[in-house]
């Protein structure tokens, strides 16, 4: 009787697992706190893993290619160039896009602005080849994008440079306060 249990409750979980994992996959569709553009008739969104890339370590570019109309686009070429002050770093050869998806690996090696374009090759409305554009900004280190990416950088930069007057502050007032306490003690005798 348990086993039959065990049986039907291992039949119900598995067909629930694989419901979700094909779900899963069709709600892959969003990238969250993406760079969005619209240039023509395509929509494209840009996101970076990690969120504040940081020098020699791995970044992932995340893109997303889509229509205006909300379709994913299957099989679109594009060229993806890397570059920083004008100067082109890195250039792409012709790269099929499978449904509208594609993570692109960079490891950037000096803190900057750098720009990534994404050239839609021979776009079949106009012929010609359209360029999207997206600023990325790499630091140095985990503390500098603290300080520099963050909302909150001018409270952190006060605080931190606040702390030691805070600290050096208290340190007077409590030696004062024990001097004081002493001579009135003294007083009292």
């Amino acid at each position: 009787m348990h086993r039959r249990i065990a049986i039907a409750f291992t039949l119900i979980v598995s067909l629930i697992l694989m419901g979700l994992v094909h779900i899963q996959e069709a709600s892959a569709d969003v990238l969250r706190d993406s760079i969005p553009q619209r240039i023509g008739n395509y929509d494209m969104e840009l996101k970076t893993d990690p969120k504040a890339p940081i020098t020699n370590q791995n970044t992932k570019i995340l893109l997303k290619i889509g229509s205006v109309n909300g379709d994913a686009l299957v099989d679109l070429p594009i060229f993806i160039r890397i570059a920083k002050h004008g100067v082109e770093l890195e250039k792409t050869s012709p790269i099929v896009v499978p449904y509208g998806h594609y993570t692109y690996n960079y490891l950037f090696s000096k803190a900057g602005i750098y720009e990534l374009n994404v050239d839609i090759i021979d776009d079949p409305y106009t012929g010609q080849n359209i360029t999207f554009t997206f600023p990325i900004i790499v630091f140095h280190s985990f503390l500098e994008y603290l300080f520099f990416s963050s909302s909150y950088s001018p409270l952190l930069l006060a605080a931190s440079l606040a702390s030691p007057f805070v600290i050096i502050g208290l340190i007077f007032i409590i030696r004062r306060k024990k001097k004081g306490q002493k001579s009135i003690e003294k007083t009292k005798r």
